[in-house]
This record gives C-alpha cells, sequence and structure tokens, in this order.
C-alpha cells in the first residue's frame, strides 16, 4: 500500500477534512497531549511540527535550531537524499523535548534501510490508534495544518514547498484552499 503511494499527494482527501477542521491552537495542542504516546506520540508530534509525510517521519533527524532532516521520496530516495524540514512553531522543539525524547517504533536512516511491509503494518497500526483519538481526521491531513501555520507566519509559498518536497506548482494545486486560490 505505502509504497506505491509514497510519492503520491492527494488534495481530495485534504479537502475532504473540511468539516473536521481544527483551529491551530487544538493541533498544537494535540501535539502536546501525544508526545508522551510511547510508540506513536513522537511521530505524531513531528508530524504536526515539521509538515513531512507519515513515511517520512521514520527518517526525520531533529536538530534544536527547528530544522530537521527526512529521506526526500520525491527526489531519488535509493540516492538516500535528504531534504530540510522545518518545525513551527520552532520552540515547540525545545518545548517538547523534540530532540532528546525520541519514541520511534522503527529508524530509517537510508532508504535501502525501509522495510515496507514492517512500515505498512505500524502506519496502519498508527493510523487505527490515531483514529481513537481524533475520529476521521488522518495523519496525511496534518501537513494541511503545517501549510496553514507557515503561510500565516510568511514564509513563501516556494520556500513552504521546498520543504515540503513539492514543487511550486503541487504545492499550488494541492493547497489552493489553504491559500485562497480558486
Amino acid at each position: 500500500m505505502y509504497k506505491d503511494q509514497r510519492l503520491t499527494s492527494n488534495k481530495k482527501d485534504y479537502l475532504s477534512k473540511k468539516n473536521l477542521y481544527l483551529s491551530q491552537d487544538e493541533i498544537l495542542e494535540l501535539a502536546v497531549q501525544t508526545i508522551v504516546h510511547p510508540i506513536y506520540g513522537w511521530l505524531t508530534t513531528v508530524l504536526i511540527l515539521y509538515g513531512c509525510r507519515p513515511i517520512e517521519t521514520f527518517s526525520l533527524i531533529p536538530s534544536s535550531n527547528g530544522t530537521a532532516s527526512v529521506i526526500d521520496f520525491n527526489k531519488n530516495p535509493v540516492k538516500n537524499i535528504r531534504r530540510e524540514v522545518l518545525a513551527n512553531p520552532i520552540e515547540f522543539v525545545g518545548k517538547l523535548n523534540i530532540c532528546d525524547q525520541v519514541s520511534q517504533p522503527v529508524f530509517y536512516e537510508n532508504f535501502e534501510d525501509y522495510n515496507f511491509d514492517e512500515l505498512n503494518n505500524i502506519i496502519s497500526n498508527w493510523n487505527s490508534w490515531f483514529k481513537s483519538l481524533k475520529g476521521d481526521l488522518k495523519l496525511d491531513y496534518l501537513r494541511g495544518y503545517w501549510v496553514e501555520r507557515i503561510i500565516n507566519d510568511g514564509l513563501s509559498i516556494s520556500c513552504a514547498a521546498k520543504y515540503m518536497g513539492l514543487t511550486y506548482d503541487q504545492f499550488i494545486r494541492i493547497y489552493s484552499e489553504i491559500l485562497n486560490i480558486k
């Protein structure tokens, strides 16, 4: 499942969350509440803070300055190209002790280490756990909340797209509703 979907982003999935809209305060509170879960807490929190794809959280290496790196699945992942991602809000990296408190079911430093069968099982369980917390809200939707925060904080669309591993055009196509573009 995930191996075939790793390069796709689905605007329809994001837009279907309209009725599930949470405020930015509620999303950030979710990060504070979930960080303590021994298996999925850190993963969920970094997904909220860095706006990366769920599959990328398993390669995330955070830095105390608010940046992190992940294996970039939009580039040639076999070459282990890493992409910089940016936390928002940056102060939550220290506040939630992101750099020191790492609880991941697995960590993949290189693309060739990825075990997609194992990962599909972990992500399926992670989604089930998350659904028990937030009903119909999906892990993938958390990227949209990051986009909203980062754009509202004044980051350019081109920089936001770069941090997300998207082209400018992909970013506009997927997040046009957040950007109020018709």
